[in-house]
Formats: structure tokens, sequence, C-alpha cells
């Protein structure tokens, strides 16, 4: 017999498959193959993942829109333009983790601060 009561929504889990697997590549010096893995995880989730669950938000009657304001346009832009810049030379260094964990972090607070 099933439950009356509806199953709550949870939104979908990143996995740590791809981040094991960048972590991995670069630890053993393929840093073509890491790059690859841990940009293409990141544009699968911006060009698929998040219009899907928009759709899919219409579907359930829970408003989501992908119009975003200007503050989150620029961090956006800024984390490109970061990003670009870490991996433009195709070479690792410890001072460019340090630069990605430092602006995650800026990111993180400028958000939380924000309202």
């Amino acid at each position: 017999m099933s439950s009356a009561h509806p199953r709550p929504f949870h939104p979908p889990r990143p996995t740590i498959k791809p981040q094991a697997t960048a972590l991995v590549m670069s630890y053993k010096g393929k840093m073509d193959l890491a790059l690859s893995v841990a940009l293409g995880s990141s544009t699968q989730i911006a060009l698929f993942v998040i219009p899907v669950m928009v759709v899919y938000g219409w579907c359930i009657g829970q408003p989501m829109s992908l119009m975003f304001g200007a503050f989150e346009s620029a961090v956006t832009f800024l984390s490109v333009i970061i990003s670009a810049v870490v991996v433009n030379n195709g070479q690792s260094h410890y001072l460019h983790g340090t630069l990605l964990v430092t602006a995650y972090v800026i990111i993180a607070m400028s958000f939380s601060l924000r309202d």
C-alpha cells in the first residue's frame, strides 16, 4: 500500500567522480585531460542541468527563471576570466590553486554578505 504523503523534492547532488578524476589526472601530470574533465563538468551543468531544472520547475509549479541580476552576471563573468587565466598555459602551479580557492571564498562571502 502506498503512502499518502508526497515525496519531497530533492535537487540533484553533484557527483564527486569528475572532480576525483581531474585530481588524479593532474597528480599524474596529464593536465590536458584534467582540465578537460574539470571544465567539461562545469559546462555540462551550465548548459544542460540548469535549463532542465527551470523546465522541471515550470512542470511542478515552482517558479524559476534564468534572469540574473547585475551582481550575478558580474560574478559569472569574473569567474570565467579567472578560469581562463588559470588554464591558459595548460600547466599547474600551487599559486593557481591558491588563486582559485581565494576567488571561491571571496565570491561565497560576497553572496552571503550581499543582502
